[in-house]
């Protein structure tokens, strides 16, 4: 990898009027932004549609896109809707549930007034890339927003000649469903292209879990370790850490690799391809659970008796390693993962905030980085600098402040540029800023279980 900076900001974040960040100006003002400054890379996270919890990392389906995240100005640029008619909705924090009921219904007027004959969106649709995610939302919203296990009328399991005949008999809601990914297409490659001509790559993040009510889990529960009964035995979630004390309880359903294998992993390795096509660089997150995962009894109440299980490991990329991938290594790391990393040759993850605990020789330390490293500040599931500095109180925040103030004298420069070149005077790939500058309230992520999540509750930036 090209040694880079960028700066990680969720879409959800970026400056706008509609109520949560979009497509739309915010990304390209943005994007002139980080040109401007010499930033090659803008890091974002999972672009999936979220649903319980707002969060992108459980969501129901994992090659789907948000369409909270459609800039609706665009669409009074193609006719589809009256600029009187998008009202301004400025707010620094998202109200997602507010959100998604006045966009839902601005998104439904703009597809009244769509021609379904257009060329290009039925080029879109031919290739079915979202038929599944399509007919899932429409049997969702058709049962009351209900998971599919609580469908009736025989539809908690997957008949596919049922689901077709369902879809014929509410096909406009179908189309309403490929239209919102279509538009969704057409303005993220618009961005995409127009960050391209800037010099800035776009990095992307993959859950590596999908929901339980999701439409992979539906239509494909072979994929998944569940009992004959297709309710999942175990669930997806990670032993106590640096983040929490009783672990991370997640809840997701497992992958039963044992199954994947029989058909060289093709549904995972189609996943990472199409998330390729649509970012420069990707971050695949939880990587250790490709190596060994942790599962947890499906009733447990936390994550703190859970067991390790085997994980396709480097065989998942055989014949594939040489991608822009990065793993996110952080946290318990042992000797099977360092095998599978120097395997497949992806560079790991460096937390600085991690770091600034006393101990010279913590890997997280600028001084202590190696080669093959992407070097961040913070990510989503820390606080951002300033609230973490602002949360530390007696001999932590003694210690933190010592550790800073050797990084300043190590690398010649005042207090604040430490933190902004903290790695770089080392040999890391890339470095990712989380701003930093903000406080507690700005903090996207609490990584604890996705029931407790208060999750994606984005800070927009206001504008400079």
């Amino acid at each position: 990898m090209v040694r880079e900076a960028g700066v990680l900001l969720a879409v959800s974040s970026l400056p706008s009027k509609e109520g949560i960040g979009t497509l739309g100006e915010g990304a390209y003002d943005f994007v002139r932004f980080l040109a401007g400054a010499g930033v090659k890379v803008w890091q974002v996270l999972p672009l999936t549609p979220t649903r319980e919890g707002n969060s992108p990392y459980s969501s129901v389906c994992a090659t789907a896109v948000n369409p909270l995240f459609i800039d609706l100005f665009d669409l009074v640029k193609r006719g589809l809707l009256k600029e009187d008619e998008v009202a301004p909705a400025c707010s620094q924090i998202v109200d997602y549930a507010a959100v998604a009921k006045n966009k839902g219904k601005l998104l439904r007027l703009a597809f009244s007034r769509f021609d379904l004959t257009d060329d290009v969106f039925c080029s879109f649709v031919s290739k079915g890339e979202y038929a599944e995610y399509a007919a899932f939302m429409t049997l969702t919203e058709a049962f009351d927003n209900k998971p599919f296990t609580e469908w009736g009328d025989g539809f908690d399991r997957c008949d596919l000649a049922k689901v077709q005949d369902f879809v014929q008999q509410h096909l406009e809601d179908y189309l309403y469903h490929l239209f919102t990914q279509y538009i969704f297409d057409e303005e993220w490659n618009a961005l995409k292209k127009f960050a391209a001509k800037q010099g800035v790559k776009i990095f992307g993040d993959m859950p590596i879990y999908v929901a339980m009510n999701s439409a992979e889990v539906y239509f494909h529960p072979e994929l998944f370790l569940f009992d004959s009964r297709r309710k999942p035995v175990k669930v997806a979630g990670v032993p106590p850490d640096y983040f929490n004390s009783e672990g991370q309880l997640w809840g997701n359903p497992l992958y039963d690799w044992a199954a994947m294998k029989k058909d060289n992993y093709r549904w995972w390795r189609g996943r990472i391809e199409r998330e390729l096509s649509r970012f420069d660089v990707l971050r695949i997150d939880h990587f250790r659970g490709l190596d060994r995962f942790y599962a947890v009894d499906a009733d447990a109440t936390d994550a703190k008796h859970g067991v390790w299980m085997e994980g396709p490991g480097a065989e998942l990329f055989d014949g594939i390693t040489h991608l822009p991938i990065v793993a996110e290594d952080l946290g318990y790391v042992d000797e099977s993962l360092r095998k599978m990393l120097s395997a497949v040759g992806f560079p790991g993850m460096k937390v600085y905030e991690f770091g600034l605990n006393g101990d010279p020789w913590d890997e997280h330390k600028p001084a202590n980085y190696k080669e093959n490293v992407v070097a961040y500040t913070g990510t989503h599931d820390n606080m951002p600098f300033r609230g973490y500095l602002d949360s530390l109180t007696g001999n932590a925040f003694a210690t933190a402040a010592r550790d800073i103030l050797v990084q300043a004298t190590v690398l010649k420069v005042p207090l604040p540029a430490a933190l902004d070149l903290a790695g770089e005077k080392t040999t890391v790939d890339d470095k990712v800023i989380y701003l930093e500058s903000l406080p507690m309230e700005a903090f996207l992520n609490l990584p604890t279980d996705l029931l407790t999540e208060v999750a994606a509750q984005s800070l927009l930036c206001s504008k400079a």
